[in-house]
Order: structure tokens, then sequence, then C-alpha cells
């Protein structure tokens, strides 16, 4: 009995769409792209694996894919949130901003993404070196978060576009019935 409802369970999880989290299913149109990339290595590498794990094939030439995927540099900019009565920092946050642009070569179609991502850390001015790792893991943490909306974007981007190439092809109704 135990088995059975277990089954269900799976069975029901799978028919309602729901994925593990990391798998996003991209649409067959970008399932041959070709990276071209100006942000960090270690953004470049995240991305790679995650689109790798998602079943997509990235060429070594531009000519070899029917989509581009442009990605601009990551641009993480540290602010400060608040001051403390000795005039050092006590706390700030850290914004990241991704470009990318996907370019459809069947379709002639550039698409400009634009995605953030926020986070808000405290400043122990006695740990001083505590204070700069945990800076340095909020930054990776602020790139694989802008991986994963990059990926979403994309796949929402070939729902959109699935849905527009479906209405183009149904004939609009005239309204008058015979």
């Amino acid at each position: 009995m135990r088995h059975a409802l277990v089954v269900c369970s799976l069975i029901l999880l799978s028919a309602c769409g729901w994925h593990l989290r990391g798998v996003t299913p991209l649409p067959p149109e970008y399932r041959v792209m070709y990276l071209q990339s100006q942000a960090s290595n270690s953004f470049n590498q995240q991305l790679k694996l995650q689109l790798e794990f998602n079943d997509v094939v990235l060429t070594a030439s531009a000519e070899d894919a029917p989509a581009i995927l442009r990605i601009e540099p990551v641009d993480i900019e540290r602010r400060t949130l608040s001051v403390s009565s000795s005039g050092q920092v006590g706390e700030f946050e850290l914004n990241g901003r991704l470009t990318a642009h996907i370019l459809h070569i069947g379709r002639d179609t550039d698409v400009e993404i634009e995605l953030k991502a926020r986070r808000t850390l405290t400043n122990d001015v006695n740990n001083v070196v505590g204070t700069a790792s945990a800076e340095s893991q909020q930054r990776a943490e602020l790139e694989r978060e802008l991986v994963n909306k990059l990926l979403r974007r994309l796949q929402s981007l070939g729902k959109s576009s699935q849905s527009a190439a479906t209405t183009q092809s149904t004939p609009a109704a005239t309204g008058t019935q015979p």
C-alpha cells in the first residue's frame, strides 16, 4: 500500500510539470547554440555546466548553430546600506546585473534579456576575513542565481515563441456563422 501511494504521488508530480530544481527543459530551438560570452570564467563555467545539464549542445563555431547566446560582462556593484555610529559600514548589498542577447538565425530575431539579483550582507568590523569570505561566497551565489534566471528566461522565450507561432498558423475567426 505504501509503495502504491509513493508511485501515485510521483505520477501526479510528473503530470503537473514539476521538475527537480536545476532542471530547466529548454525548447528545441535552443537545444543547439553557440555561446559568446564576455563574462568571468566562473560565470561561464556555471553557465556551460547548466546548459549541458539541460541537454544543450554548445557548438565550436557560430555557423554550426541555429541560435547564438551573447553574454555581456556581469556587473556586480557593492552599495552601502547603513553606517554605524563610528562611521564604519554596517550593512551593504551586492547588486548583480546581467545582459544577454539570444539571436535565432532562422527567424532573424535578436532578443535582449536583462536580469538582476540582489544580496544583503552585514559587515562585521571585528571579523574582516569572515566578512570578505562571506562576500565572495555571496558573489558566487549571485552569479549562480543569474545563471538560473537566464535559463528560466530562455525557457519562457521558447514558450512565448511557440504560442506566437501557433496563433500565426491558426486561421483567424471571421465572426460569421454558416
